[in-house]
């Protein structure tokens, strides 16, 4: 019977009074969660410092649309609402380009545009002397592009290592093992009160089972009152996984495209870059600015509350 403590407190421990264990704050509430997820929102928020103008222009990305529209839809509600519509395309495998309200399906036109613009300036006298003239400028212009693309390609990198690293089951495991502490020790002691036949030897068992009982009572209520922080942060964890795996598939798709517009003809063709020169090079900078603000929006949609 050594298994169970005798009725004495250890050497140098202290007992925790009643008074101390009535007061003990739950291991995680949600203004712990909320006081956690904004530290790293204005983190986030301090490095994109120089693009909050841009970013105060896009309310909402392609996916998560977290404006109040005053239906009484709350922003918890809307991740999960969008986290599950994301996590069901990407089980079905969909075209990047078309879920959600992405600026994707927009490059494939400038694109296109460019590359039939590089042909046509073979054959026009005038564009060639233009175009030999800028060749520097233009065919520095044409490398960005391409720089665009490899870095679009890492980010597609990063935001897929991003998305295996989350398990947002995890907390609820976590959360499970906890509401289940204890009741192999309240088995153990059932087991031996049933076939102990020493009388002493009964009554201290029974007494350490009223402690235990009191101990879970207490262990479900501190558990109770953590139940919502433990579904926040399932729900956010999981809206941010799916994000991740989405936005992996975007940029993989936005870097694609890029690699098609004549990669390495910079540098071995006077006409290389002769397509920079032209309003669609524009267009898709600025697209390109589009897919990144609204990256950007989606992924830390599940960091605000």
């Amino acid at each position: 019977m050594k298994l169970f403590s005798q009725n004495k407190i250890d050497e140098g421990a202290l007992p925790v009074t009643e008074e101390a264990a009535a007061v003990k704050p739950p291991d995680l509430a949600l203004p712990m969660v909320h006081s956690f997820l904004s530290h790293i929102l204005q983190s986030v928020e301090a490095d994109a410092e120089r693009w909050q103008r841009q970013l105060a222009c896009t309310p909402r990305g392609a996916d998560f649309d977290l404006r109040d529209m005053g239906d009484g839809t709350t922003v918890l509600d809307k991740l999960a609402m969008t986290g599950d519509a994301l996590g069901e395309a990407i089980a079905r495998n969909d075209p990047p380009g078309e879920v959600g309200q992405s600026v994707l399906p927009h490059l494939a036109a400038p694109f296109g545009a460019l590359v039939e613009r590089r042909e046509a300036v073979k054959s026009d006298a005038r564009q060639n002397v233009f175009i030999k003239r800028y060749a520097p400028v233009l065919n520095r212009l044409e490398d960005d592009v391409h720089s665009i693309g490899r870095s679009l390609g890492d980010l597609s990198g990063i935001a897929a290592r991003g998305a295996a690293s989350l398990d947002p089951d995890a907390t609820r495991r976590i959360f499970s093992r906890m509401r289940q502490l204890g009741d192999a020790a309240m088995r153990l002691i059932e087991e031996r009160i049933a076939s102990t036949g020493n009388r002493e030897e009964g009554k201290r068992l029974r007494a350490l089972r009223d402690d235990l009982k009191t101990w879970t009572e207490e262990r479900n209520a501190r558990l109770d009152q953590m139940q919502a922080a433990v579904d926040a942060l399932s729900i956010r964890s999981y809206a941010l996984r799916n994000e991740c795996m989405m936005q992996a598939k975007r940029l993989a798709a936005a870097a694609a495209l890029a690699s098609r517009t004549g990669a390495g003809t910079a540098s071995t063709s006077p006409l290389g870059g002769a397509e920079q020169a032209s309003p669609e090079a524009l267009v898709l900078s600025a697209t390109f600015r589009a897919l990144m603000l609204e990256s950007r929006t989606d992924v830390t949609a599940a960091l605000r509350e």
